[in-house]
């Protein structure tokens, strides 16, 4: 029960102070010259504690930087990645406004303009509506760790409902590039070894992360059962420090291996050990993506996107994306004139014609274009193009994940199927991140429930004409003409 004491000070003066218990344990309340006053600000710290709601006036006067470093000790079981986008965070876009500030001077209000305002540490300028999102939403966390340990009463940076008004708007995500199963084949045989060419193949149809297949080792792979178990990923530090943990859902898994890579596989693994990375960079440790991506993959993106382009030029036609009719009666014109069976299909004997016949058209171009396009054309000599293919836009090392989830929904994968081989924590995850490319699913569901339905149909014999032969479009039209 609440109570007072009397205290004098050295100079004589007599003041009064609460005293009350919270958790078993005997507090004061300040200094206050009446006692009428320090016995009721005691009744309410006591009623606090009684509803959990109690907080200890000192431990809020710790500075935001300094509960930042106590909360960040209990978290060390998150990914090294997240700990050090947290740090970069805070101390770039946080600790300058709040850093310095105690926990219980923050306001809602200094929270909302730090939200709308808060600077980039390099340029000064405003920062990024997803840095600004990112940041906010680390130090509403922060608060939120704040007011679970009784540090704050509740949370500055939100409303009484719970609300965060001051999270800057979401950004627009980046429209998703897929490649059709052509386009992909092309990528892949653009590519100069076999170890890319698997491996981009193994990527596109498996959707596996780059920290994921980068990690995969020898004994990873089941070629009988024809399957990849996932059970580590590589992360890569702001430093460049490659560290072997757990996947970005700390989830194990397992993907189908696609029968056509079974070969392709079993002749990347020859020779290793089980426990050997399947992949290696050129020096025999793991394969770093910024190399592999500049030096092997984006090449090979780079020749196979514009083959058409490249195609029509040399067989010069105007420039476009499409292999269409005046593309194959020029490649079979090509082809006759060089003693090739016209096909109309431009395959690794035909692309040597059309080298011969770029040459011809290089008379403008300097010595470093001449030999960008003979590298471009040796690339291409190892694909194949016919009618119909298109060119596309440049894509990272992340699209081939998405293509995964499009050949895969394309190839009637349920949601569930393509959650558990992208690894999503749920299907909703799956659902949001690839609505899009579920839309013709319900024309198909509403073909398929009407064919299911009148597969019931009993028609009698010699009743073809009857109504039981009406097709639900003739009775659609017969009611939209009456």
């Amino acid at each position: 029960m609440a109570y007072t004491e009397q205290r004098t000070d050295s100079d004589g003066r007599t003041g009064y102070i609460g005293r009350f218990r919270v958790d078993g344990r005997l507090r004061s309340t300040r200094r206050f010259t009446s006692r009428r006053e320090a016995l009721a600000e005691a009744r309410r710290q006591e009623e606090a504690g009684k509803h959990a709601e109690w907080v200890d006036p000192a431990s809020s006067r710790v500075t935001v930087a300094e509960w930042f470093a106590v909360w960040q000790e209990s978290r060390v079981d998150r990914a090294p990645r997240t700990i050090e986008a947290e740090h970069e965070r805070f101390r770039s876009l946080v600790a300058p406004a709040f850093g310095d500030r105690p926990l219980r001077q923050v306001t809602h209000e200094d929270v909302a303009r730090w939200a709308a305002t808060m600077a980039s540490p390099t340029t000064g300028e405003t920062a990024s509506p997803a840095r600004r999102r990112d940041a906010a939403r680390l130090l509403v966390a922060l608060l939120d760790a704040a007011v679970d340990a009784r540090r704050l009463r509740s949370n500055p940076a939100r409303t009484p409902s719970g609300k965060v008004p001051a999270l800057p708007r979401a950004p627009k995500t980046k429209p998703h590039r897929y490649l059709s199963h052509e386009q992909l084949r092309r990528v892949a045989d653009a590519t100069t070894s076999p170890q890319t060419r698997t491996l981009v193949l193994l990527t596109a149809l498996t959707g596996l992360r780059w920290g994921e297949v980068s990690a995969l080792t020898v004994a990873d792979v089941d070629p009988l059962r024809r399957r990849v178990r996932v059970t580590k990923a590589y992360t890569r530090l702001d430093d460049g420090t490659l560290l072997l943990g757990d996947t970005k859902t700390h989830a194990r898994r397992e993907v189908p291996l696609p029968a056509t890579l079974v070969e392709a596989v079993a002749a990347q693994a020859g020779g290793r050990a089980p426990a050997d990375l399947l992949f290696t960079g050129t020096r025999g440790g793991p394969l770093r993506r910024e190399s592999f991506d500049r030096s092997a993959f984006r090449p090979a993106v780079g020749a196979a996107g514009r083959a058409v382009r490249t195609l029509r030029e040399a067989v010069g036609l105007p420039g476009s994306g499409l292999y269409d009719d005046g593309v194959v009666a020029a490649v079979r014109r090509l082809q006759s004139d060089g003693g090739v069976e016209p096909s109309g299909v431009c395959d690794p004997a035909t692309w040597a014609l059309v080298a011969d016949a770029d040459r011809a058209r290089r008379d403008e171009l300097t010595r470093g274009e001449k030999v960008s396009r003979t590298r471009l054309l040796t690339a291409l000599s190892r694909t194949t193009l016919g009618p119909g293919a298109e060119d596309f836009d440049t894509l990272t090392l992340h699209d081939l994940r998405h293509t995964a989830a499009s050949l895969a929904i394309s190839g009637g994968a349920t949601v569930k199927a393509v959650q558990r081989m992208l690894g999503h924590e749920s299907p909703v995850l799956t659902l949001s991140t690839y609505a899009g490319l579920f839309e013709d699913d319900l024309d198909t569901l509403g073909d398929t429930l009407s064919a299911a339905f009148q597969a019931t149909a009993v028609v009698p014999e010699g009743a073809a004409g009857g109504p039981a032969s009406v097709t639900p479009i003739g009775a659609a039209r017969a009611w939209a003409a009456g």
